[in-house]
């Protein structure tokens, strides 16, 4: 094919299959040119470099419902061999957006049927209790075909029993590690206070199988493991004993990888001139990536729009980035509204309302009055107790503190100097409304607790 014909096929593909189907066009050029250019050890990466900037795919995935292909699971090295790792990590915690269950259904990529018969199984036990979890994971093991006849129960003691005495097998049907990975699990670890923890006593009572041999991993929200630890503190539980790891936003490189690496197949290119631009989408997305798949989505599927993004098509591929295309995508009313969801969703912890109600304060403060040199917790809490919000009952200073730490750690926070914190970014606090839109908020909290 011609340079034009190749263009105006690769502009057909987006605009016309835009995702329903995906395929290469590979004529005599390309195998002249990887002929030419063969190198055992990267021939697919020039395939794809050559090819993909002409065909259509969006490779980002920016739901945690949707499967994660391999090839976009990028940074979290350490935390990954943290969770994979049979003396690493046994809690994995921190905020919505942040990339747990992706974590989890890497490491059963990694671990499940591999070469030496391991296995790795993931149990979404969202909204269970310890009994209603345990009957999940025991109907999910079975329906794997980790036992030998199918087992269905609620008692934590029979399951763990179950569990050992599977590991205890030799011959062919021998398992020598088993990585049990249970997700979502705030509701049953709440549950578990009432039993005196007695569920995880048992998961780890598995463990004393043999080292090596059996880990499990328990996935949640922060608040969870927050308030629990110190109720289990008191009753002496193993739970207090284990290992935690919290999952925080990319660090730079991290964030860069999975912004540029998936793009420069697709033909997109940032011009070096303009160093602004990718530190800008990483500081609307807030360095998050859920929020930075959705952004790098939003700019692929431009390209299936009637105007092709901008580009012309007698100039392309390559798809040069420039600064109208990011001010296109971050105009764009409904990328905002997703981005508003997400972030909010990223506050609101299941029925905790911490972090969301503390960030509305930190935005009235800041329409009341700006200040560059941050706000304290007791300003914090002086607005509490100015609204009434029950949330925070018999809360002082020292707790509102920590909790604007963990807000620090989602980068949602920045500490301005000892006591004294802002929003990272000035977006976030706009992210956050108007100043009527953020008092009807607060009122709508008020009012939430004087209804309860």
């Amino acid at each position: 094919m011609t340079l034009a014909d190749r263009r105006h096929l690769a502009r057909k593909i987006k605009h016309e299959m835009n995702g329903q189907k995906a395929f290469l066009l590979i004529d005599r050029v390309d195998i002249a040119y990887l002929a030419r250019n063969y190198n055992v050890t990267q021939i697919n990466r020039i395939l794809m470099l050559i090819t993909m900037p002409f065909s259509f795919y969006q490779p980002y995935v920016w739901e945690s419902s949707n499967v994660m292909p391999a090839e976009m699971f990028m940074g979290r090295k350490r935390e990954l061999s943290d969770i994979e790792n049979p003396a690493g990590a046994n809690i994995v915690y921190g905020g919505r957006q942040l990339g747990k269950s992706a974590l989890l259904k890497m490491a059963v990529k990694d671990y499940d049927h591999d070469e030496k018969n391991d296995r790795a199984i993931l149990v979404d036990i969202k909204g269970k209790d310890y009994k209603s979890a345990a009957k999940r994971i025991s109907q999910e093991l079975s329906d794997q075909d980790f036992f030998f006849k199918e087992l269905i129960t609620e008692d934590w003691d029979e399951l763990a029993r179950a569990i050992k005495k599977r590991l205890r097998e030799e011959g062919e049907h021998h398992i020598p590690y088993f990585l049990l990975l249970l997700d979502e699990a705030d509701a049953f670890i709440a549950s578990c206070e009432d039993v005196g923890y007695q569920p995880i006593d048992a998961l780890k009572d598995i463990q004393g199988i043999g080292t090596g041999r059996f880990k499990f991993v328990i996935a949640g929200l922060r608040n969870i493991i927050r308030f629990n630890r110190d109720k289990a503190l008191k009753n002496n539980s193993v739970l207090t004993h284990l290992s935690s790891m919290t999952v925080k936003p990319f660090n730079t490189s991290e964030a860069r990888e999975l912004l540029e690496r998936p793009l420069y197949y697709l033909g997109f290119r940032f011009p070096e001139r303009e160093d602004a631009l990718i530190p800008t989408i990483l500081a609307n997305t807030n360095y998050f990536p859920g929020l930075i798949q959705l952004y790098c989505a939003k700019m692929i599927d431009a390209l299936s729009k009637q105007d092709y993004a901008g580009y012309n098509q007698a100039e392309t591929p390559s798809y040069l980035v420039e600064r109208d295309h990011i001010k296109k995508v971050l105009a764009d009313p409904t990328f905002m509204d997703q981005i508003r969801e997400k972030f909010e969703i990223t506050l609101r912890l299941g029925n905790d309302r911490y972090y969301y109600i503390i960030a509305l304060l930190m935005a009235y403060l800041y329409y009341m009055r700006s200040s560059h040199n941050g706000y304290t917790p007791e300003d914090i809490l002086a607005q509490i107790n100015d609204f009434s919000i029950m949330d925070f009952q018999g809360f002082n200073a020292e707790q509102i503190e920590a909790l604007m730490e963990e807000l620090c750690e989602l980068n949602v926070f920045r500490k301005k100097n000892q006591h004294r914190y802002l929003f990272s970014r000035y977006t976030f606090f706009q992210l956050m409304g108007t100043q009527a839109e953020v008092e009807d908020k607060l009122l709508e909290v008020t009012e939430g607790d004087s209804n309860d």
